[in-house]
């Protein structure tokens, strides 16, 4: 069968780092095969796509990318693994479209591809529907839709599991066997291969951009620390109560949510795709409000940011919604800096988080040039900065491999024993390590319950 895609040699580094992203990278792909990358964070996964589509600008190139020409349609189609970055408009409907009309396809054809994309992802119905309604996996869904109505014979996904639940992972192995028995070349980078087994033909590990021969585990790093103290009598946190709120749509996302969390506690708040895992977080954060109910944080009732600085830090699901520095070191400054912070004690401060969070190498990169998973872990390092009382963390483990899912658990008992953080964790995901957490709980339904 003829090739889809061959890499020869292929060698890339971005502008202004010193250390290649890809190095010496040979690979191919025929026609109809479904090949998964997976490797580490960071070790080159997503640029490797990036290279396929042609989006790396600037930077130092060397080797070729031969792609298999589609005529007049796509020869590749990407699907980001943060939706957020890929979406242009306001409805599914025009998003969907976009593409196809920009490849100048005749109307009728383009709603015949609108629809026929729809109906592959799982959508159908969803066209007038404002893209900002939609859940992380239905946002997902429609990226691929988007790509998928223009045609290409090769579909590259970035890390397409990361934003989604049980369910949500369970359509797209349906949606990428369907693509695939249509005759669709897929190749996939993805941390979680075993997932991929039923579809996969072949597996490419990859490790400090180098491409690796077989496919190796990673090591798992020891339980995290618990701190034996109790915290059942501890001052509370975090108290909600009653709390009442309807979606644009006037479905109501919480019936009457009560929590307790008391100070020093680590809490893992599961629930599926849409649940309001993020909202609650929100509210909490004094980031919106309710229609109604009470929100109390460390003593502070109505919470809003400017009465939690320092003392509460959030970190949102997307990081790219509060990364904007132009170095990583001036990322994890910029909180320390509106506290008025010595010079000494700012620096201090960076260094030591930045060394907790394993990105000290970074220090000197613009934060959008990272990875997702790197990005991740900058902005954990820029809310554990100055210290919080209480630490909110939206999905923060997207786009983390096993080993750092660890290493950030870790990092999270690290705090709580040296100065008695209170953690929430909000996830889709259980735990690596479900010893970690003192209490997980579920959010379903618009009430809280115990998982």
């Amino acid at each position: 069968m003829a090739r889809a895609l061959e890499i020869r040699e292929f060698s890339y580094t971005y502008p202004g780092a010193r250390i290649p992203a890809i190095r010496d990278t040979s690979c191919f792909l025929d026609g109809g095969e479904c090949v998964c990358v997976t490797g580490p964070s960071g070790c080159g996964k997503t640029t490797l796509l990036l290279a396929v589509q042609g989006l790396l600008r600037g930077g130092l190139a060397n080797g070729t990318i031969s792609l298999k020409k589609n005529g007049s349609r796509l020869d590749a189609g990407m699907v980001f693994q943060n939706a957020d970055t890929q979406i242009l408009c306001t409805t599914v409907e025009d998003e969907v479209a976009f593409g196809p009309e920009n490849l100048n396809f005749l109307s009728g054809e383009t709603k015949k591809k609108v629809l026929d994309a729809l109906l592959a992802v799982g959508l159908t119905g969803f066209e007038k529907r404002n893209v900002e309604q939609l859940s992380a996996g239905e946002k997902h869904r429609l990226t691929m839709a988007s790509v998928l109505s223009m045609e290409p014979r090769l579909l590259l996904l970035d890390e397409p599991t990361s934003q989604l639940d049980a369910d949500g992972k369970k359509k797209l192995l349906e949606i990428l066997k369907r693509l695939k028995e249509q005759g669709n070349s897929l190749l996939i980078t993805d941390h979680n291969y075993d997932f991929f087994r039923q579809i996969a033909d072949r597996f490419i590990f990859m490790r400090r951009g180098h491409i690796l021969n077989g496919v190796h585990e990673e090591d798992i790093p020891a339980s995290p620390a618990k701190m034996t103290a109790s915290v059942v009598d501890a001052p509370v946190a975090i108290a909600v109560s009653n709390l009442y709120l309807s979606g644009t749509n006037g479905t109501n996302v919480f019936n009457g949510v009560n929590l307790r969390i008391n100070r020093g506690e680590l809490i893992l708040l599961f629930g599926q795709n849409g649940a309001g895992k993020s909202t609650l977080l929100k509210c909490i954060a004094g980031l919106i409000s309710a229609g109604s109910g009470t929100v109390q944080v460390i003593g502070i009732g109505t919470p809003r940011p400017d009465k939690l600085l320092g003392k509460m830090g959030f970190l949102f699901q997307n990081p790219q919604r509060q990364i904007f520095e132009d170095t990583v070191y001036e990322e994890v400054a910029f909180s320390l800096k509106r506290m008025r912070l010595s010079k000494d004690e700012i620096r201090n401060r960076v260094v030591e988080t930045l060394t907790l969070c394993d990105v000290s190498d970074l220090s000197e990169r613009p934060p959008l040039t990272l990875s997702f998973g790197e990005q991740h872990r900058v902005a954990l390092a820029s809310v554990i900065a100055p210290g919080p009382e209480v630490l909110l963390l939206d999905e923060p483990f997207a786009g983390l491999d096993l080993a750092q899912r660890y290493r950030i658990l870790h990092i999270l008992s690290e705090l709580r024993q040296q100065c008695g953080t209170t953690v929430l964790i909000a996830s889709h995901d259980l735990l690596p390590d479900p010893r970690w957490a003192d209490r997980t709980l579920n959010l379903e339904g618009g009430k809280i319950g115990t998982l």
